[in-house]
């Protein structure tokens, strides 16, 4: 009898034992399915009003052609009694967390975000260093391969009367990457052959050669370009700089690049310095730029500097200019040339001039600069300021369907001293000029991805609200409580 029964408690125990393992084994299972399908087949639901957590559509689409994974390093540091690098940090973890889901393809992350704080993690920094040429900090550095791209924490914000609006993080981070996983690289080319300044010079007044370094480092490709030698402007041309020419152009070399720039839908940055003959008066015409024979004197107190530099305080809202009028950043320029509209280009309904950058109301044209000593403004026969010295045009192509597309892009200086050695990093130059590269190259506007604003919400309650919410939210626990009392005392009895 007792062997029965103790054979009946093994069975019992050994099928106790089976059956937790089958249940083990199957909650295994459930965890792995769920995980699987959860990885596989997903959603995310933004609860805010504004979508403040949604990638735009143009930001997915971008990212779900990546073929290979793009790394996001954050240096900006994130110092706790900062309140703007707090915020800064806050929202970037909001819209990182939106790259990370959207770049995840098959259980493959396309997006990898690191935050790295440079002064304490060294070593790491010093790798990033060493791998990208990092030259600056507090930066979000964009790369792929060799490829990179750095944006700026001014480059995050919009600002609106010296506050910050917006944040148009989205816009800047996904530009990077496009332009990061971009297999097609943007090729300029400088013209030479008329004592323009050289790429490869390191001369602090007339060499560009940070500026190279710069591009270089930016995956521009460049070139130069001989007109006198090369029978048409290189197909492969995305950008032509005509940096500071000393002497006239042929007319057959002007005729090359207007072909270039009517039949090709060209684009075209020129800085010519004043005193300088050009010999592209029909070109500029083409193009609606009227570039006077003239210097511009500006006795404005607020834009002279004390090495005589012209301090650039006056520009236009354009997408070259924005940047530096939402943060107040000026420019610094050598003395420059009238640079405006050409009164005749306003019959061209195909064509749009914007004047981007003035001088104080100061100033004025000097006509008689050669001859004039000392130079003053004669009301009858010099040019009153403002002076603008910067103006660029765009111009719709038509088709014979009558279809507009867009066209070329013209971008004209009256000064070139501003990308030289010795001024590129001085205020806002580098920015001035990398903006306009941008714009010629329709970089600028490749995303429609609106700003998103900052909002703020704020409950106020009088003291009476305050009670009644206490009341109401004290009721059910209160009753849960009385409830669970009230059987307490029950089963004593």
């Amino acid at each position: 009898m007792q062997i029965n029964r103790f054979n009946e408690y093994r069975v019992a125990r050994r099928f106790r034992i089976v059956n937790r393992s089958v249940q083990i084994v199957l909650g295994l299972c459930l965890i792995a399915s769920l995980n699987y399908l959860a990885a596989k087949y997903y959603g995310r639901i933004d609860l805010t009003q504004s979508g403040s957590y949604t990638l735009a559509p143009e930001s997915k689409a971008y990212i779900r052609e990546l073929e290979e994974p793009v790394d996001i390093i954050v240096t900006i540091p994130n110092d706790p009694d900062v309140a703007e690098q707090q915020q800064i940090h806050q929202h970037l973890r909001k819209i990182f967390r939106e790259y990370e889901a959207a770049g995840m393809h098959e259980g493959k992350a396309y997006i990898n975000i690191e935050f790295v704080d440079i002064y304490r993690q060294r070593k790491r920094a010093q790798e990033l260093a060493n791998k990208y040429n990092l030259t600056q900090e507090n930066i979000i550095l964009v790369a792929m391969g060799e490829r990179t791209r750095e944006i700026r924490q001014a480059d995050l914000y919009e600002v609106e009367n010296n506050q910050i609006a917006g944040f148009r993080g989205e816009k800047a981070i996904t530009s990077a990457i496009i332009d990061v996983s971009s297999k097609d690289e943007d090729k300029i080319y400088f013209l030479v052959g008329h004592g323009e300044m050289r790429l490869d010079d390191v001369d602090p007044l007339r060499g560009l050669s940070q500026l190279e370094a710069f591009l270089r480092e930016r995956n521009y490709t460049l070139a130069t370009i001989d007109l006198a030698v090369d029978e048409n402007v290189p197909a492969d041309a995305d950008l032509i700089v005509v940096p500071s020419p000393q002497a006239s152009l042929l007319p057959e070399e002007v005729e090359k690049l207007r072909r270039y720039m009517n039949e090709r839908n060209g684009r075209m940055i020129v800085l010519i310095d004043p005193g300088r003959r050009h010999g592209m008066e029909e070109l500029f015409y083409d193009w609606g730029v009227l570039a006077d024979d003239m210097v511009v004197v500006d006795d404005g107190p607020d834009f002279r500097s004390q090495g005589g530099d012209l301090i650039i305080r006056r520009f236009a809202e354009h997408p070259i200019t924005n940047l530096l009028v939402d943060y107040q950043i000026t420019a610094l320029f050598g003395q420059p040339r009238p640079m405006r509209t050409d009164p005749g280009s306003l019959k061209d309904p195909r064509l749009k001039v914007t004047q981007i950058i003035g001088t104080s109301d100061q100033s004025w044209g000097e006509r008689d600069y050669r001859t004039q000593d000392p130079i003053q403004f004669d009301a009858g026969r010099d040019l009153k300021g403002p002076i603008t010295i910067a103006t660029v045009s765009t111009r719709t192509a038509g088709t014979e369907l009558g279809i507009n597309i867009p066209g070329g892009r013209f971008v004209a200086f009256g000064n070139s001293d501003f990308i030289t050695n010795n001024r590129l990093r001085a205020f806002g130059n580098r920015t001035l000029f990398f903006n306009s590269i941008n714009w010629a190259l329709s970089k600028n506007s490749l995303l429609k991805i609106a700003t998103r604003p900052l909002e703020s919400y704020q409950v106020v309650m009088s003291e009476r609200d305050l009670n009644r919410i206490l009341i109401y939210f004290a009721i059910l626990p209160g009753a849960t409580a009385l409830l669970g009392l009230l059987i307490y005392l029950i089963r004593r009895r």
